[in-house]
């Protein structure tokens, strides 16, 4: 779509378009002039040096601050211990090649029933009301629902930070749309337009839905959506990776500005 920002985070070190990255870095590539750049040099704030400190999620919020999980379990500038369930918010002073700013608890996923090892959250969205949309490593199983590594999960939170509360459900049944072939077809990052509500996702690897099929280093729309345990929705390839400089990537994190 013209005008479209897109961000990911990838799982592993790389170079795109001459920008060098880390997997605790999200990267920005610009639709009208197929440019990279670097958004968030996590090096910068205390995130380098550690495989559990790869950003595996990310959102970014319309006060330009941004959510982050991280891979594994670690100690966070001015959080201290944050575990894989858990979203952090960091506040920005600048981002970019020179990223500084301060972190704080945002999601304590442990509060609210995210205590196994699968339930890592490796995927997450907002909606236009404030709930969280939650997508985990492997399957999950919370206060009213459980689900698998291609679902996604609706929080709607009653408080959140350090004291976090609130309900789940089912917002997206993966096994309905295909989603449950392979290992591979795990959802591992999600977007949602709030103004139409179809739903942007990244998948582990090598994934075959009716209408697309690609692998991780692509993003796949979800059009039209019926939500909810009756899943539905148009699937096409909205973004090439491998045409885009991002070949043999696997993108484990996304949003998408938009005009």
């Amino acid at each position: 779509t013209g005008g479209d920002v897109i961000y990911v985070s990838s799982s592993s070190n790389g170079n795109v378009g001459g920008v060098s990255f880390a997997d605790e870095d999200i990267l920005a590539f610009d639709v009208n002039t197929a440019v990279w750049s670097l958004a968030f040099d996590g090096s910068d704030v205390g995130l380098g040096g550690s495989g559990s400190l790869d950003i595996d999620a990310f959102h970014f919020l319309d006060d330009g601050s941004l959510l982050l999980s991280f891979l594994g379990s670690s100690s966070i500038p001015d959080v201290g211990s944050v575990d894989d369930s858990d979203l952090v918010r960091f506040v920005p002073t600048s981002l970019g090649s020179n990223t500084s700013g301060s972190f704080e608890m945002y999601f304590d996923g442990s509060d609210v029933g995210l205590t196994r090892s699968g339930e890592d959250i490796d995927g997450i969205a907002i909606t236009a009301s404030g709930d969280l949309l939650i997508s985990t490593l492997g399957s999950v199983s919370v206060p009213g629902v459980s689900g698998a590594d291609e679902d996604i999960l609706r929080f709607s939170p009653s408080s959140l930070g350090s004291n976090t509360s609130g309900s789940w459900s089912l917002e997206f049944d993966g096994s309905d749309v295909g989603l449950s072939d392979s290992s591979s077809e795990d959802v591992t990052g999600i977007w949602l337009d709030n103004a139409t509500g179809n739903i942007y996702l990244s998948l582990l690897g090598s994934f075959a839905v009716t209408g697309a099929s690609g692998d991780g280093a692509d993003i796949l729309l979800c059009s039209s959506p019926t939500t909810g345990n009756n899943t539905s929705c148009t699937f096409s390839l909205f973004w090439d990776g491998s045409l885009n400089g991002f070949g043999g990537e696997a993108i484990d994190g996304l949003f998408i500005e938009r005009p």
